[in-house]
């Protein structure tokens, strides 16, 4: 069987560490290794979050029992909801580029992204875009990088460009390109908690 990778959170929603269970998800208790000796950032805090990284891993709430070296005993008190891993919004740094759907304009504009969840992506745009306009999106991040097609939600308030800032949500996205979305972002992130 596979490892089931889990991303280890605050009680806040911060990125602490990445985690593997190693015991059946619906057990009474969790037993989890943390990875890349964060262990003793993980313990600073009684309760935390596990996202898993795939469907099949549920999202938990859970406080720290007891702990070993990197193996800790998590006593789960409330179950996440799906959208636990779709909001999870990571800051990135990355220049790409995108190209018309429905837009009126043409060719390849410029886009640098300020961060991305599994359910969309906020990045500066070179030229102006509508609500609700598609465009497609290099996502550069993921292991091959991947053309997805994002629908501009809104405008963001933003001082620190002269550029705009949109939020937008991925759409027609197969499965494939959503697994490896999700595992882009928690690799980010966990390269961030560093």
């Amino acid at each position: 069987m596979a490892e089931r990778l889990y991303l280890i959170l605050d009680s806040q929603g911060t990125p602490l560490a990445n985690a593997v269970l190693e015991s059946p998800p619906n057990s009474e208790v969790l037993q989890i290794r943390i990875l890349g000796g964060k262990e003793d950032k993980v313990a600073e805090h009684r309760e935390i979050q596990l996202i898993g990284m795939d469907d099949s891993t549920p999202n938990r709430v859970g406080v720290i029992i007891r702990q070993r070296d990197e193996k800790m005993v998590i006593q789960p008190t409330a179950a996440l909801g799906p959208n636990a891993r779709e909001n999870l919004r990571i800051l990135t740094d990355f220049e790409s580029v995108m190209y018309p759907v429905t837009g009126r304009w043409r060719g390849q504009k410029g886009v640098r992204a300020k961060d991305l969840s599994c359910g969309g992506i906020a990045f500066w745009s070179s030229i102006p875009l509508e609500e609700r306009e598609i465009v497609e999106l290099v996502l550069s991040v993921t292991d091959s990088p991947l053309l997805v097609k994002t629908q501009v939600l809104r405008e963001l308030p933003d001082e620190t460009s002269d550029q705009p800032l949109y939020a937008t949500k991925f759409v027609d996205l197969i499965q494939d390109e959503e697994a490896l979305i999700r595992k882009a972002v928690f690799c980010i992130q966990i390269d961030n908690a560093d």
